[in-house]
């Protein structure tokens, strides 16, 4: 990656001529009271906000390498927040999301620099990864692959439950009946083979029972009549 990017902090304070010994003493007393006051605050509240957001190392290694800019292209051979070459990108299925990081979403990138990471360890980031305090841990570096949507979790699918087909005197028992709610007569039926072939409770008999409203003989049947299971 390339580390063109550095922040430096230059500070100021006013020393008016006329400003007396004590008054000196007393603004200097002042600031560094306030100075101890804010850097007490800022190290109770750094793992507060380190816990909130998981990738708050790689948005200080994008502060470095590209000003957090995640879409730069200044055509120097690297692209994107981390400044990866175009054949890092590939190699790390980065083709996945977009052609160039560039063209990548931040989560997107950092789930490609994720797998560079497992795969090269900080010194991918020579300069920035130190000064960014990256590891495999911080950097959450995994060998997973690429996520359909950045970001979010794989999801184990469970396997359906298979439930043992019933049997009944060594047939496919209640299942089958309740695929068949009707039955459609065929040649060579009769109400006993019917009750046989789909199992029917109570037989022939129960079958001509639930079919009483339009069969008047157990015995006379119609192919393509419709009969109804009990």
């Amino acid at each position: 990656m390339n580390s063109r990017f550095d922040a430096s902090v230059q500070a100021a304070a006013d020393n008016p001529a006329t400003s007396t010994r004590t008054g000196r003493r007393t603004s200097a007393a002042l600031i560094t009271t306030t100075i101890g006051v804010a850097l007490v605050g800022a190290t109770i509240a750094a793992p507060a906000a380190e816990a909130k957001n998981v990738n708050r190392t790689w948005d200080r290694v994008a502060a470095c390498e590209s000003g957090h800019r995640w879409h730069i292209n200044t055509g120097n051979g690297f692209y994107g927040g981390l400044q990866f070459s175009a054949s890092t990108w590939r190699s790390y299925h980065g083709g996945k999301y977009a052609s160039r990081a560039d063209r990548a979403t931040r989560l997107e990138q950092i789930e490609v620099a994720r797998r560079v990471l497992a795969s090269q360890g900080p010194g991918a980031w020579p300069v920035c990864g130190p000064r960014a305090g990256l590891s495999r841990a911080s950097g959450h570096a995994t060998h997973a692959k690429l996520p359909r949507v950045a970001g979010q979790k794989a999801v184990a699918h469970k396997k359906a439950k298979h439930h043992p087909k019933a049997h009944h005197k060594g047939h496919p028992a209640a299942h089958h009946k309740a695929r068949h709610k009707t039955y459609r007569v065929k040649s060579g039926d009769t109400l006993s083979k019917i009750a046989h072939r789909l199992h029917v409770h109570g037989g022939w008999k129960a079958l001509f029972k639930a079919n009483r409203s339009h069969l008047s003989n157990p015995n006379v049947l119609r192919v393509g009549q419709l009969l109804h299971l009990p």
